[in-house]
């Protein structure tokens, strides 16, 4: 099982309103059992932050729903592009975590491997 995380700072942004986050989270239950387990944590450490943690034996199919559900044109999309960073854990946890984005556009980004879809 890995996690894709998507970390939420909302200091970031003027327009950050949490329960269009959640009603998003809820609206992804229908890729049950594709996601197995949804988790959502808040804590503070320099500012606010919100982890919204999908856990998954398919993370290179999960992705591009979450893309979907968060990244996308739109009111949601602008703020997330602006105050999130998107990562998945690798073969070995968080010691070789793939960067699927990061609101910094100038970071370069990691992707899945083409041939078996995991972390490359």
């Amino acid at each position: 099982m890995q996690t894709l995380c998507i970390q939420i700072q909302p200091d970031r942004v003027t327009d950050f309103d949490e329960a269009i986050v959640l009603a998003t989270c809820q609206g992804l239950r229908v890729f049950k059992p594709l996601i197995a387990a949804f988790q959502m944590e808040q804590g503070e450490d320099d500012g606010p932050w919100i982890n919204l943690s999908f856990e998954t034996d398919q993370p290179a199919r999960v992705w591009p729903l979450l893309q979907a559900a968060f990244y996308d044109a739109g009111p949601l999309g602008d703020v997330m592009r602006a105050s999130s960073m998107a990562v998945c854990s690798g073969k070995n946890g968080w010691d070789d975590y793939l960067l699927l984005y990061h609101y910094d556009n100038t970071l370069e980004l990691d992707s899945f491997d083409e041939t078996d879809g995991t972390p490359g």
